[in-house]
């Protein structure tokens, strides 16, 4: 979903440049949501990753490990997601931005 809203952000920066309108503040929005898509988005499910990874591992060999573990990454996937959506949310919020700046052009 992050990286389809980034595509219609380039989309919309696109046609911005096309109409020779982009100006800094687009440029850096599209830029933002690049960061959103290309960092924070990792950043944010970096600790759920790891967990999940560390729970597979114990699966085999600690099953009782694995349990704690297992309710560890269940709250680090509630915060995950609750972080993506919040970064969702952000991509929204620039798409509107670049939207109300290509309608100025048409």
């Amino acid at each position: 979903m992050l990286a389809f809203a980034h595509e219609t952000i380039y989309d919309l920066h696109s046609e911005l440049v096309r109409a020779d309108r982009a100006t800094p503040i687009s440029r850096g929005l599209l830029a933002e949501s690049a960061q959103i898509v290309l960092q924070d988005t990792g950043e944010a499910s970096a600790s759920a990753r790891a967990l999940a990874r560390q729970w597979h591992e114990q699966s085999v060999l600690d099953p009782r490990a694995a349990e704690h573990t297992a309710l560890k990454l269940e709250a680090e996937l509630a915060h995950a997601q609750s972080r993506l959506r919040d970064l969702l949310a952000r991509e929204s919020a620039i798409a509107v931005q670049l939207r109300a700046l290509a309608a100025e052009t048409r």
